[in-house]
């Protein structure tokens, strides 16, 4: 198998990478697109993910892979993204990784705005009161309409997906600020599976059927490898550059955008 290997450099804020990969399984092909949200949301992680998302749709994905390592950030940067999440007619499997990583705050609500959702062993969630900006106290009464609108947030994306005492913890973390681990989140039925890496992922959800806003679909995600060759991208500066040339190897693509 011929590998294709570039370094990409961006430049900017630190947060994130995105790859595509993809795998040939005898005559058919399966497609799989990774993006990373690292540290603090921010409007170019919104641009991002729109754009990883629309990359998605316009490749015919299988499913997306989007990995989350964050303490959260301005809520409507979280609805935003979270709209964009559920609006997808690719699955969106929210994974938050790697080990040591936390869906904190905001970060929280992404997660459960996946049509399926994974922690890396050693990751946390949860921690999603709201506060301004610096991390003060925002007064009693915008912290309440903020506390409720979360709350109902959450429970119009879990209902009927996730078990009553599992809707009753996420919203614990916004009335009480509760974190839990990986282990925790995953007895209570907050979040679908543990997987040490991304392969993992793979391998577990193959199978599972998901709805998404096209309706839906059973993943085919057995053939998809996490790691062959790669093919990497340069990007200008701007997050807004083509993220539609594609050079394909035999069995895996793998194209990475940071920005940091």
């Amino acid at each position: 198998m011929k590998t294709y290997r570039i370094f990409l450099l961006v430049a900017l804020i630190p947060l994130l990478a995105l790859s595509i990969l993809s795998a040939q399984a005898q005559d058919d092909s399966v497609t799989a697109l990774s993006l990373t949200i690292e540290g603090p949301l921010t409007p170019a992680l919104a641009e991002y993910l729109d754009r990883g998302l629309a990359v998605a749709q316009e490749e015919n994905a299988e499913l997306v892979i989007l990995k989350v390592n964050t303490p959260g950030g301005a809520v409507d940067l979280m609805t935003r993204m979270v709209e964009a999440i559920r609006r997808s007619p690719v699955p969106v499997v929210v994974y938050v990784a790697p080990r040591g990583a936390i869906a904190g705050s905001a970060g929280t609500v992404i997660t459960l705005a996946g049509h399926l959702t994974a922690m890396a062993p050693e990751t946390a969630i949860g921690a999603a009161s709201p506060v301004g900006t610096s991390g003060e106290d925002i007064g009693e009464t915008m912290e309440a309409k903020v506390k409720e609108i979360i709350k109902a947030q959450i429970r119009s994306l879990t209902e009927g997906r996730l078990p009553l005492e599992a809707i009753d913890l996420a919203e614990d973390t916004v009335e009480n600020s509760t974190a839990v681990t990986a282990g925790e989140a995953f007895e209570i039925g907050l979040v679908n599976f543990i997987a040490n890496d991304t392969q993992d992922l793979l391998r577990q959800i193959d199978g599972q059927t998901v709805t998404t806003a096209s309706g839906e679909r059973t993943l085919s995600t057995a053939f998809v490898q996490a790691s062959s060759g790669t093919t990497t991208f340069r990007f200008t500066r701007s997050i807004r550059a083509s993220l539609s040339r594609i050079i394909p190897c035999r069995r895996l693509v793998c194209m990475m955008l940071g920005i940091w």
